[in-house]
């Protein structure tokens, strides 16, 4: 087990750490006072503004290691994606966003990988 500390306003890990797929994540380092985990330093980051995290840009739904899902509001992150080789499918989520969750938060994962 690992603690990652965040900040106070921040709700949960997967609003400042999305992984994508083994190697590849989205983060946002404003979120992430210590830094990341020590297991995860090495992977590839797709980095994210403080203004994009709190819109839930770390919060998308991998698929699978080759598909994601996110909000069409997160285009930038989605080209990046796309350049690493990764099909981006895009639904409007903007209402639930305003709740304060997004694809990750909505599916209930019984195993967080």
């Amino acid at each position: 087990m690992t603690t990652v500390a965040l900040p106070a306003h921040v709700l949960h890990l997967d609003c400042a750490i999305g992984l994508v797929r083994e190697g590849l994540m989205i983060s946002c380092p404003e979120r992430l006072p210590a830094g990341l985990p020590a297991a995860l330093r090495n992977w590839e980051q797709i980095e994210v503004s403080e203004d994009e995290a709190a819109a839930m840009a770390t919060n998308g739904l991998p698929i699978d290691s080759d598909t994601y899902i996110t909000d069409p509001e997160f285009e930038r992150v989605g080209a990046q994606l796309r350049a690493r080789g990764i099909t981006v499918e895009y639904v409007d989520f903007a209402v639930s966003r305003l709740f304060g969750g997004a694809f990750r938060c909505s599916t209930q994962p019984l195993l967080r990988a």
